[in-house]
């Protein structure tokens, strides 16, 4: 995934959550992937989730890690299945956009993970602020 999709993610995360955070962006893991004849051990970046209030059966302080590879393998599936998002995120990462990120959550947790971000509107004055006195 590239950096600046990352970022544009977990600025999304943050600034629309509702239930649950992200308590690391940075943790790099040793992480365990079985194959047919091997196994192998891969160190990748780690996306890590908390849930700051309780939320259906996910209780306050769950933590959940998510490996990159997963992020890469659900990002893949959902150009698949939007081709919007494809077009959008091929112009620039800041049209990642929130529901994007609960999609690439969804897909990457297998759908234990359900964000429910929402974007609160920015109140706007009827007058601007040099009319107010």
């Amino acid at each position: 995934m590239r950096e600046s999709l990352y970022r544009q993610m977990v600025y999304c995360i943050n600034t629309y959550r509702t239930w649950i955070e992200v308590a690391d962006d940075n943790l790099y893991k040793e992480h365990i992937i079985s194959r047919t004849d091997r196994t192998d051990y891969l160190v990748s970046r780690t996306l890590v989730l908390r849930a700051f209030k309780t939320n259906g059966i996910h209780a306050e302080g769950t933590t959940w890690t998510i490996p990159e590879h997963e992020l890469d393998k659900a990002l893949a599936i959902y150009r698949k299945q939007d081709s919007t998002f494809k077009q959008r995120i091929k112009k620039a990462a800041m049209y990642f956009s929130p529901k994007d990120a609960e999609t690439l959550i969804r897909l990457a947790t297998y759908g234990i993970v359900q964000l429910e971000l929402i974007v609160r509107p920015t109140p706007i004055p009827e007058k601007p602020y040099y009319l107010c006195y």
